[in-house]
């Protein structure tokens, strides 16, 4: 799991991650934890992260602002907000940010947060992608267009990245279920909500990427995508 902590003050920044890995659920795993001084060098680094702690007043633009720039290309990434000031509560939460917590920040108010965003990792259909505690990353399985096999490696392609796996294909096949992807060949694993269009074997998905289907394929993908189709 990968957080950043996007706040300008060293003692707060540095108060803030000693709290968060020691309040974290035992279950969370391996954790990764970055910090930022401003906006824009988080931006700069262009990381993906799980989780973002953002103090509403940066240097350089509102946390506010930074949540709604970085929601534009990434929809997985769940904010907490820090101020001293809850005025900022009712235009922070247009970027669905979990919580809002006041400084100095409660042990048992921060815990509560984390808490539920572990909670949130749990049941709105998250899957763990790399299949390893080590730079673990995750997303929900809407956000996941396709799997690919390649160079030995599975890669999950997302809208805004892709990340390598240390799952088989086999593995994925269980793990994101049949009634929304398909294995359309030895090397792609499919998701039907990505497709924008079919031509014969070749799927065109919403980002503009080609995904191939066998031939021995194609009788039971065109089955499979004409029930998915029909759900409405």
């Amino acid at each position: 799991m990968r957080i950043a902590i996007i706040e300008n003050d060293k003692p707060d920044a540095q108060l803030l991650k000693e709290k968060t890995q020691r309040l974290l659920p035992a279950d969370a795993g391996l954790v990764q934890i970055d910090i930022y001084a401003d906006a824009q060098r988080f931006l700069d680094a262009d990381e993906y992260y799980d989780l973002l702690l953002i103090d509403c007043l940066l240097p350089d633009i509102s946390g506010v602002e930074l949540a709604k720039t970085v929601r534009k290309t990434n929809s997985t990434s769940a904010f907490i907000f820090t101020t001293a000031y809850m005025d900022y509560a009712a235009e922070g939460y247009e970027t669905n940010a979990m919580r809002y917590l006041l400084k100095p920040i409660e042990d048992r108010k921060l815990k509560e947060a984390l808490d539920y965003f572990m909670k949130y990792l749990s049941q709105a259909s998250v899957v763990e992608l790399t299949g390893t505690e080590r730079h673990a990353s995750y997303a929900q399985t809407s956000e996941i267009l396709y799997v690919e096999y390649v160079n030995r490696k599975a890669v999950v392609r997302l809208a805004n990245r892709s990340v390598e796996s240390y799952r088989t294909m086999k593995e994925f096949e269980s793990i994101l279920g049949e009634e929304f992807f398909y294995r359309t060949s030895q090397r792609f694993l499919v998701n039907f909500r990505h497709i924008t269009r079919k031509n014969d074997k070749l799927l065109i998905m919403n980002n503009g990427e080609r995904v191939t289907i066998s031939g021995r394929k194609l009788t039971g993908f065109n089955q499979a995508y004409i029930r998915f189709l029909s759900r409405g």
